[in-house]
């Protein structure tokens, strides 16, 4: 499927620029619309503020810098997206994961940067990447935070397990990996040993003109093999199924899907 609507979850951070540049540079490669999705932070009393008065003139002054900061980000939208021939800004109020996976489910692609290092409180809360990558309806894009806009999908690794989280992450990955000049399959071990593991994919991604090469099978901490396989390999974006346990488990114990999210230094496409 080709890809023709992309959403950015933008924000006031720093990293904010970057996304907007990827996001830019995709929609004109695809020729594509691109929706920018900037939330409102709700602003909270700070502790220790005492009385209905002092709250009220708090709150309205935190309000009024919140709307200032996202009128900052929407000129520079504005600026850096007047090239475009097709693009919205959509600023809004609420919980951004539901506001943004609401925009990602009419959209082919979803960029949004990376989860922290560790879970806060307890491992308990999501970050907003978590949230989307199980729910909206579409491949996310995750940008890592020290990434530079670069040429993005030159040299692939697609980690492969015969699931369907993985397939999906390879179909909407067609676009990318029909231009790419090198594409490598990590498979993970198969029961049957006549058969060489990611052959299948290899095999698949052929009938479709992509001429990718087996790179070999997972061995150990499958999130830290992924890494080092992209590294090897000098690729510039990983492709991957998202989350194939329960994702309360993942955060407890670990796993392959969230090992990258918070460690990865490339892009990463992922689908649930």
């Amino acid at each position: 499927m080709p890809i023709k609507c992309i959403v950015i979850g933008q924000s006031t951070d720093s990293r904010r620029a970057v996304r907007l540049q990827l996001g830019i540079d995709l929609t004109k490669r695809f020729d594509a619309h691109l929706n920018v999705v900037c939330v409102g932070e709700r602003p909270d009393y700070p502790a220790g503020m005492i009385g209905r008065a002092v709250s009220l003139a708090y709150l309205e002054e935190a309000t009024e810098a919140a709307k200032q900061r996202i009128e900052t980000v929407k000129l520079e939208v504005e600026a850096a997206c007047a090239s475009l021939p097709s693009w919205e800004w959509h600023g809004e109020e609420g919980a951004a994961e539901e506001i943004i996976a609401n925009f990602a489910h009419l959209s082919d692609l979803v960029i949004v940067g990376q989860s922290p290092l560790t879970h806060p409180e307890g491992m308990v809360s999501l970050h907003i990447s978590d949230y989307l990558v199980m729910s909206a309806g579409c491949p996310l894009l995750l940008v890592p935070k020290g990434w530079k806009v670069s040429p993005l999908g030159r040299r692939i690794l697609i980690a492969w397990k015969n699931s369907k989280e993985a397939i999906s992450a390879v179909r909407s990955s067609f676009p990318f990996l029909c231009d790419a000049e090198e594409v490598f399959i990590l498979a993970a071990p198969t029961e049957k040993s006549e058969t060489s593991p990611g052959s299948d994919l290899r095999d698949y991604l052929g009938y479709h003109g992509v001429n990718a090469k087996i790179y070999g099978a997972t061995k150990g901490d499958g999130g830290e093999a992924i890494l080092a396989a992209a590294s090897d390999c000098g690729c510039d974006l990983i492709v991957m199924g998202a989350m194939g346990h329960s994702r309360w488990r993942e955060m407890i114990l670990g796993g392959a899907t969230d090992h990258v999210m918070r460690h990865t230094t490339i892009p990463v496409v992922m689908r649930h």
